[in-house]
C-alpha cells in the first residue's frame, strides 16, 4: 500500500512540477476517471431521455433508456451545476453530487492547471529550459566575458540578416540575459534565445538543432580549470551528432581554447581529421586574436570607433636600409608571449639578406624573465637550438649571459634573422627607464612598446608614464586593456583637434571588443596560397585567373592542418613584404627579376621561423646524411618534424628556391583578391 501511494505521489508531484503537458495529460486523466464512475454509479437510477435530444429520431416508447441520452445529461450536469433545476426531483440528489464534483473538478483543476501550465512556461522561460526548433541559427555555447561582445559583433554583421542567435550557458538565464542587454539594443535582443544547460551532454546539445544552423561558436565557460578539455568533449559530441544525421550542411564551427599549448597542438597535428566530413573546424586563441589584430590587420572597430594601429616598420625597410625594428613587449603574460610569437613570424626583413647583423629583435621585460625564459626557451627549444639569445639581470649585472645555440647542429647555425632578449627587471624602476630612453633616441632602430601586464590599471600607469623621449619622437606604446579602453580613447581622440597632443601614440588593445574575425578575410588570402602551389605542381604554370570559392574550399580540405597554418603565416606577411619594396598592391604593378629574388630570400627567412615556432627542427649532422635517401627524409618531415630545409637560402638546392621565387611571383595576385 505505501508503495502504491509513494509511486502516486511521486508521479504526480513530477507531472505537476514539469511540462504543462504532462500536467494537462493528468487532467484529462482524473476528470475521465471520475467521470467513467459517475457514469457507472448512474446506471442505478432510471434517467429519462431529454426531451428534442435528436429530433430525426422518434422518441422511445418502450420505457429503455437511451445510453446516449444518460451520458448527455450527466455531461450538463458535469460542467454546468445550473441542469440540476431540469432533473426530476427523485435524481436531484445524486444530480447535486455529481454537479458539485464536476465544479469542483472541471472548474477548479482546470483554472487551476491550465494557471500553472501558463505560470510554468513563463518560468521554464525565463530559466532558460525551453528548446526552440530552430534553422537556420547561429549557436554560441558557453558564456564568458568576451560573449556579450561577440554576440553584438553577429548582430551588427550585415551578412547574418535577422537571424536568431542562440546561447547555451550553465550560468543562469537571467544573468546571460542581463548582460547581453548591456550592449545590444531592443530590436537585436529580439534575436537573443538563452538555453540552460551542460555544453557536455549529447541530449542537451541535441536540443540547439546544430543540424540546421548556419554557424557555431564553441567557447566554454569562465574559471575553468578544465576548458579547453571539456570543449573538446562538446565538439566530438556535436560532431557525432551530424554524422548521424543524414544530409546534414557543413556548418563552421569556431572553437575557443584558452591556453595556447592547446591551440598549438591544434597548428601542427591532425586532431581534428576526422571532423572535417562534418564541420569546417576554426581553433581560436583570443591572444592569438589580438596579436593579429595588432599586428597583421592592425585595427580594430568599426565606423567612428575604429582604431588604426601604426606598423611596427614604420618606415619601410628596404634592402639598403640600415634600421632595423626592435619591439619591446612590457610582462611575459599570456598577451606579451602571444605578441612576441606573431612579431617573430612577421618581422623578416631584405636588409637581413644583404647584412646578417641587422636582425630584428624581440625584448620581453618582466620581474619573473629568468622564469619565464626558461618556459618560453623549452616551448621554442628548436628555434634556440640555432640562435643565440641574451638575458639580462638590471639587479645583478653579473648574471647577464649570452645564450648560445645547440652545437649538435654544427657551427653555422646562427643564420636566423628575429633574435630575442629577456630582461628581468621592474620596468618602472630607473635601470629600466633609462633603457628604454637610450633606445627611443637610437636611430639605428625603430622602437615599438606593448604593454602586457595581467592588471590593467598598471598598464595604464606604465604606458602614460614611460620616459618623455619615448612621447617626443611618437613611439607607439600599445597598452593592455580588458574590458573598456575608453581613457585611451578619449586621449588618443584628442589628435583631431591636437596634432602634438603627448598620448596620440598611446593605443589600446586587447579588449573584449570584437573578440573575433567574423569576416575571415586572410583565410582567403591563404587558400589562395595554397591554389598557387598547387596549380604550379598540377600545370607548371601560374594561375592566370581567381578560381570559384568552390575550388578553393575543396583544395583547401584536402590540406593537413599544419599545411594549413603555414599558408596563413605565409599571407600574413604579405603586405609587410610589399611594404619593404615601398609597393602597393595594383593591376599595373609588376615585380622585377631582382624584386623576386630578394623576396623569394625574405619569404625563406620567414619560413624558417614559421617552422621552428610550429615544432619542427634542423636534422643534426648525422640525420643529414640519412635524409638524402627522399623515403627517409619523407618520414622524418611526416613523423618526426624534422624538415631539411631548414638552413640559409643560398644552401637550398635550386627546386626549392624555385618555389619561393614562384611564390613571390604571385604575391601581388594574392594581395589583390
Amino acid at each position: 500500500m505505501n508503495s502504491l501511494r509513494r509511486l502516486f505521489t511521486l508521479c504526480f508531484d513530477r507531472a505537476f512540477s514539469g511540462r504543462g503537458r504532462t500536467q494537462f495529460a493528468w487532467l484529462v486523466g482524473i476528470l475521465l476517471l471520475f467521470f467513467g464512475g459517475i457514469y457507472l454509479v448512474s446506471w442505478f437510477f432510471a434517467f429519462p431521455e431529454p426531451s428534442g435530444a435528436f429530433a430525426s429520431e422518434p422518441l422511445r416508447t418502450d420505457g429503455e433508456e437511451a445510453p446516449m441520452g444518460r451520458l448527455l445529461q450527466l455531461i450538463c450536469l458535469f460542467i454546468d451545476p445550473g441542469s440540476v433545476a431540469n432533473v426530476q426531483p427523485e435524481l436531484r440528489w445524486f444530480a447535486l453530487g455529481v454537479a458539485i464534483l464536476g465544479l469542483l473538478l472541471f472548474s477548479g483543476l482546470l483554472i487551476s492547471v491550465v494557471s500553472n501550465m501558463l505560470e510554468r512556461r513563463v518560468e521554464r522561460y525565463r530559466e532558460g529550459e525551453i528548446a526552440y526548433p530552430l534553422e537556420n541559427h547561429v549557436v554560441v555555447i558557453g558564456f564568458e566575458e568576451m560573449v556579450p561582445m561577440l554576440v553584438h559583433q553577429i548582430c551588427s554583421d550585415p551578412r547574418y540578416g535577422d537571424c536568431y542567435i542562440l546561447i547555451q550557458s550553465v550560468r543562469p538565464a537571467a544573468e546571460v540575459r542581463n548582460r547581453i542587454h548591456t550592449v545590444l539594443d531592443a530590436r537585436q535582443e529580439r534575436r537573443i534565445l538563452v538555453l540552460h544547460a551542460q555544453r557536455n551532454s549529447t541530449e542537451e546539445l541535441e536540443k540547439l538543432c546544430t543540424t540546421r544552423a548556419r554557424e557555431l561558436f564553441l567557447i566554454g565557460e569562465a574559471d575553468e580549470y578544465d576548458h579547453d578539455s571539456l570543449n573538446i568533449d562538446s565538439l566530438q559530441k556535436i560532431v557525432a551528432i551530424h554524422r548521424r544525421t543524414p544530409d546534414c550542411p557543413r556548418i563552421p564551427v569556431s572553437v575557443l581554447f584558452e591556453y595556447q599549448t592547446t591551440y598549438a597542438a591544434f597548428q601542427i597535428s591532425d586532431l581534428a581529421e576526422e571532423w572535417r566530413q562534418q564541420i569546417d573546424f576554426h581553433p581560436f586563441n583570443f591572444y592569438e586574436e589580438w596579436a593579429k589584430k595588432l599586428l597583421v590587420r592592425r585595427s580594430y572597430g568599426e565606423g567612428d570607433a575604429r582604431v588604426e594601429y601604426p606598423a611596427l616598420d614604420r618606415e619601410p625597410i628596404t634592402r639598403e636600409s640600415d634600421r632595423t625594428v626592435h619591439f619591446v613587449i612590457i610582462g611575459m603574460s599570456r598577451m606579451g608571449v602571444a605578441l612576441g610569437v606573431e612579431a617573430a613570424q612577421l618581422l623578416h626583413f631584405p636588409n637581413f639578406c644583404r647584412d646578417p647583423r641587422l636582425k630584428s629583435r624581440i625584448t620581453f621585460i618582466d620581474a619573473a624573465a629568468d622564469e619565464e625564459m626558461n618556459f618560453f626557451r623549452g616551448r621554442y627549444r628548436h628555434y634556440f637550438d640555432l640562435a643565440p639569445s641574451r638575458y639580462r639581470d638590471m639587479e645583478h649585472p653579473a648574471a647577464s649571459r649570452v645564450l648560445p645555440p645547440n652545437r649538435a647542429y654544427g657551427t653555422g647555425v646562427d643564420f636566423l634573422d628575429v633574435e630575442f632578449e629577456f630582461i628581468k627587471g621592474r620596468a618602472e624602476t630607473p635601470a629600466v627607464q633609462r633603457l628604454l630612453a637610450e633606445w627611443a633616441v637610437d636611430p639605428g632602430q625603430q622602437l615599438s612598446i606593448a604593454v602586457c601586464l595581467n592588471f590593467p590599471p598598471r598598464s595604464m600607469a606604465l604606458g602614460l608614464y614611460l620616459p618623455d623621449e619615448i612621447y617626443a619622437r611618437d613611439i607607439p606604446v600599445f597598452v593592455r586593456q580588458e574590458t573598456s579602453s575608453a581613457l585611451l580613447d578619449l586621449l588618443n581622440n584628442r589628435l583631431k583637434r591636437e596634432p602634438l597632443n603627448r598620448y596620440s601614440h598611446v593605443f589600446p588593445f586587447g579588449m573584449l571588443a570584437h573578440p573575433f574575425d567574423l569576416d575571415r578575410r586572410n583565410t582567403r588570402r591563404a587558400q589562395l596560397v595554397n591554389y598557387i602551389y598547387d596549380f604550379r605542381c598540377r600545370h607548371h604554370a601560374g594561375p592566370s585567373e581567381y578560381p570559384s570559392e568552390a575550388v578553393l574550399q575543396k583544395a583547401w580540405d584536402q590540406l593537413s592542418v599544419a599545411r594549413q597554418w603555414s599558408n596563413f603565416y605565409c599571407a600574413d606577411s604579405a603586405d609587410l613584404k610589399l611594404r619593404s619594396l615601398c609597393l602597393t598592391a595594383g593591376p599595373e604593378v609588376r615585380l622585377t627579376e631582382e624584386q623576386i629574388e630578394l623576396l623569394a630570400e625574405v619569404e625563406h627567412n620567414r619560413w624558417n621561423m614559421e617552422k621552428l615556432l610550429l615544432g619542427y627542427r634542423r636534422p643534426t649532422c648525422e640525420e643529414e646524411i640519412l635524409c638524402r635517401d627522399k623515403t627517409v627524409c619523407a618520414a622524418y618531415k611526416n613523423r618526426l618534424f624534422v624538415h631539411p630545409d631548414i638552413r640559409p637560402y643560398g644552401e637550398l638546392d635550386d627546386e626549392t628556391r624555385d618555389q619561393d621565387r614562384y611564390l613571390a611571383k604571385y604575391l601581388l595576385f594574392i594581395m589583390e583578391a
